[in-house]
């Protein structure tokens, strides 16, 4: 009986893969509408302005631990170099933002605090396919920051 109860609370908590796609889709709300577009600043006519707005929360959050913590997991997720190291940045900039059909790609240049590895620069990529990215945490972080940016939306309105 009780191996059942907690293979009932097991059940309950898990969602499927698909489900939470759907869900971080909804929750980070790309806009695929604009045609597709290369650029190296945040130029809210081509990119539109939900995704500028996203970008502008993630600029200014720079200081915020939380996300530099989800931003040097995602470093470490993407290069092997810090496998063994939580990598810190001192600062970063945009190097472009691209759509092409249903995949979105930004790319930010960042210069790392000394390291084990001794990369003084490294490019994070946030690539997006559908809206949702192959990564939990850039999920997890564009979902944050799209919060933040719906919130600013609302109250610049």
């Amino acid at each position: 009986m009780v191996s059942m109860i907690a293979s009932a609370q097991i059940w309950t908590g898990y969602k499927s893969d698909s489900v939470r796609l759907a869900e971080y889709r909804e929750q980070i709300a790309l806009d695929y509408s604009m045609p597709d577009y290369s650029v190296t600043t945040i130029d809210e006519k081509k990119i539109g302005s939900h995704l500028a707005n996203i970008l502008r929360c993630y600029e200014e959050a720079n200081d915020q631990n939380l996300f530099r913590r989800k931003i040097s997991k995602i470093l470490v997720e993407q290069n092997e170099a810090f496998e063994y190291t939580s990598p810190e940045f001192i600062k970063q900039n945009l190097v472009k933002i691209e759509k092409s059909a249903d995949n979105i790609t930004i790319v930010y240049r960042l210069w790392l605090e000394k390291n084990p590895a001794n990369l003084k620069q490294v490019d994070i990529q946030y690539h997006f396919k559908d809206g949702v990215s192959e990564s939990n945490t850039v999920n997890d972080m564009f979902s944050m920051m799209n919060h933040y940016a719906h919130a600013r939306e609302q109250l610049n309105k």
